[in-house]
Formats: structure tokens, C-alpha cells, sequence
């Protein structure tokens, strides 16, 4: 009786472990695919009208050095909608927004990317000033 109840344990042991590590690797998959598709550069409204231009008050990726900053203009203020750092760079510092100007820092080992981004008067789009440092 004894030995079938450890027969019994190790196969139910083995089955929930099994089950992990098959939802665990769907998880990571799944992941890995939406890490790939946000850093393969695709932006679904470009791809979408590749002829168009882009019209006042729609978000704009901004990419850098460091990374990408999307952002848009309304009312005379930048807005930043999100952040994305490049590849082995991580924020350092961001400003809380809306405001004139928006301000990031991207930093990596040794060096330092300092974004600033505003609204062209003109186009109402936003724009980068980047300093390396």
C-alpha cells in the first residue's frame, strides 16, 4: 500500500510539472513575440498610409540613440505617450508631463542620452533636441 501511494505522488508530481512548464513556455512565447514585434520598429499607422504625412496631435515615434520616446503635441504642450529604451540602455531620468518641453535621460554603461522634445509652432508635430553625453 505504501509504495502506491509513492507511485502515486512522483506521477502526479511529474503531471503538474509537465503542465508548468508547458503554460510557463507559452507565457515566455507569447512574450518574446510581443518584445519582438514592439523593437522590429513596426508601427501599425505608418504601415498603414506609408504616403501620408502625419497630422497635428498624432503620436510620433521619436527614436534615438538610447531609445524611442512617442509623443505627441496638443494645446501647446508635448505629451510623451510612452518610453522604450534601446537595447541595453535603460531611463535614467523623465519628467512628468504634459509641459512646454519633455525631458529624458537613456542611459547605458559610460554613456548618456538626453532627449528633450517639443512641439514645432509650425507643424504642431514634435520634435528632438538629443545631446550624447
Amino acid at each position: 500500500m505504501r509504495r502506491g501511494r509513492w507511485v502515486f505522488a512522483i506521477s502526479a508530481w511529474a503531471v503538474c510539472t509537465t503542465a508548468l512548464s508547458v503554460v510557463g513556455i507559452d507565457k515566455v512565447e507569447s512574450i518574446r513575440s510581443s518584445m519582438v514585434a514592439a523593437t522590429s520598429g513596426g508601427r501599425p499607422s505608418a504601415a498603414a498610409s506609408p504616403s501620408s504625412s502625419p497630422s497635428p496631435g498624432s503620436t510620433q515615434m521619436l527614436p534615438t540613440p538610447g531609445g524611442t520616446v512617442a509623443a505627441h503635441c496638443n494645446a501647446g504642450l508635448t505629451w510623451a505617450d510612452y518610453l522604450r529604451p534601446a537595447t541595453g540602455f535603460h531611463i535614467e531620468d523623465a519628467q512628468q508631463g504634459p509641459a512646454a518641453e519633455y525631458r529624458v535621460t537613456f542611459k547605458t554603461n559610460g554613456q548618456e542620452v538626453r532627449v528633450v522634445v517639443h512641439c514645432d509652432p509650425k507643424t504642431l508635430l514634435p520634435t528632438t533636441e538629443v545631446t550624447l553625453g
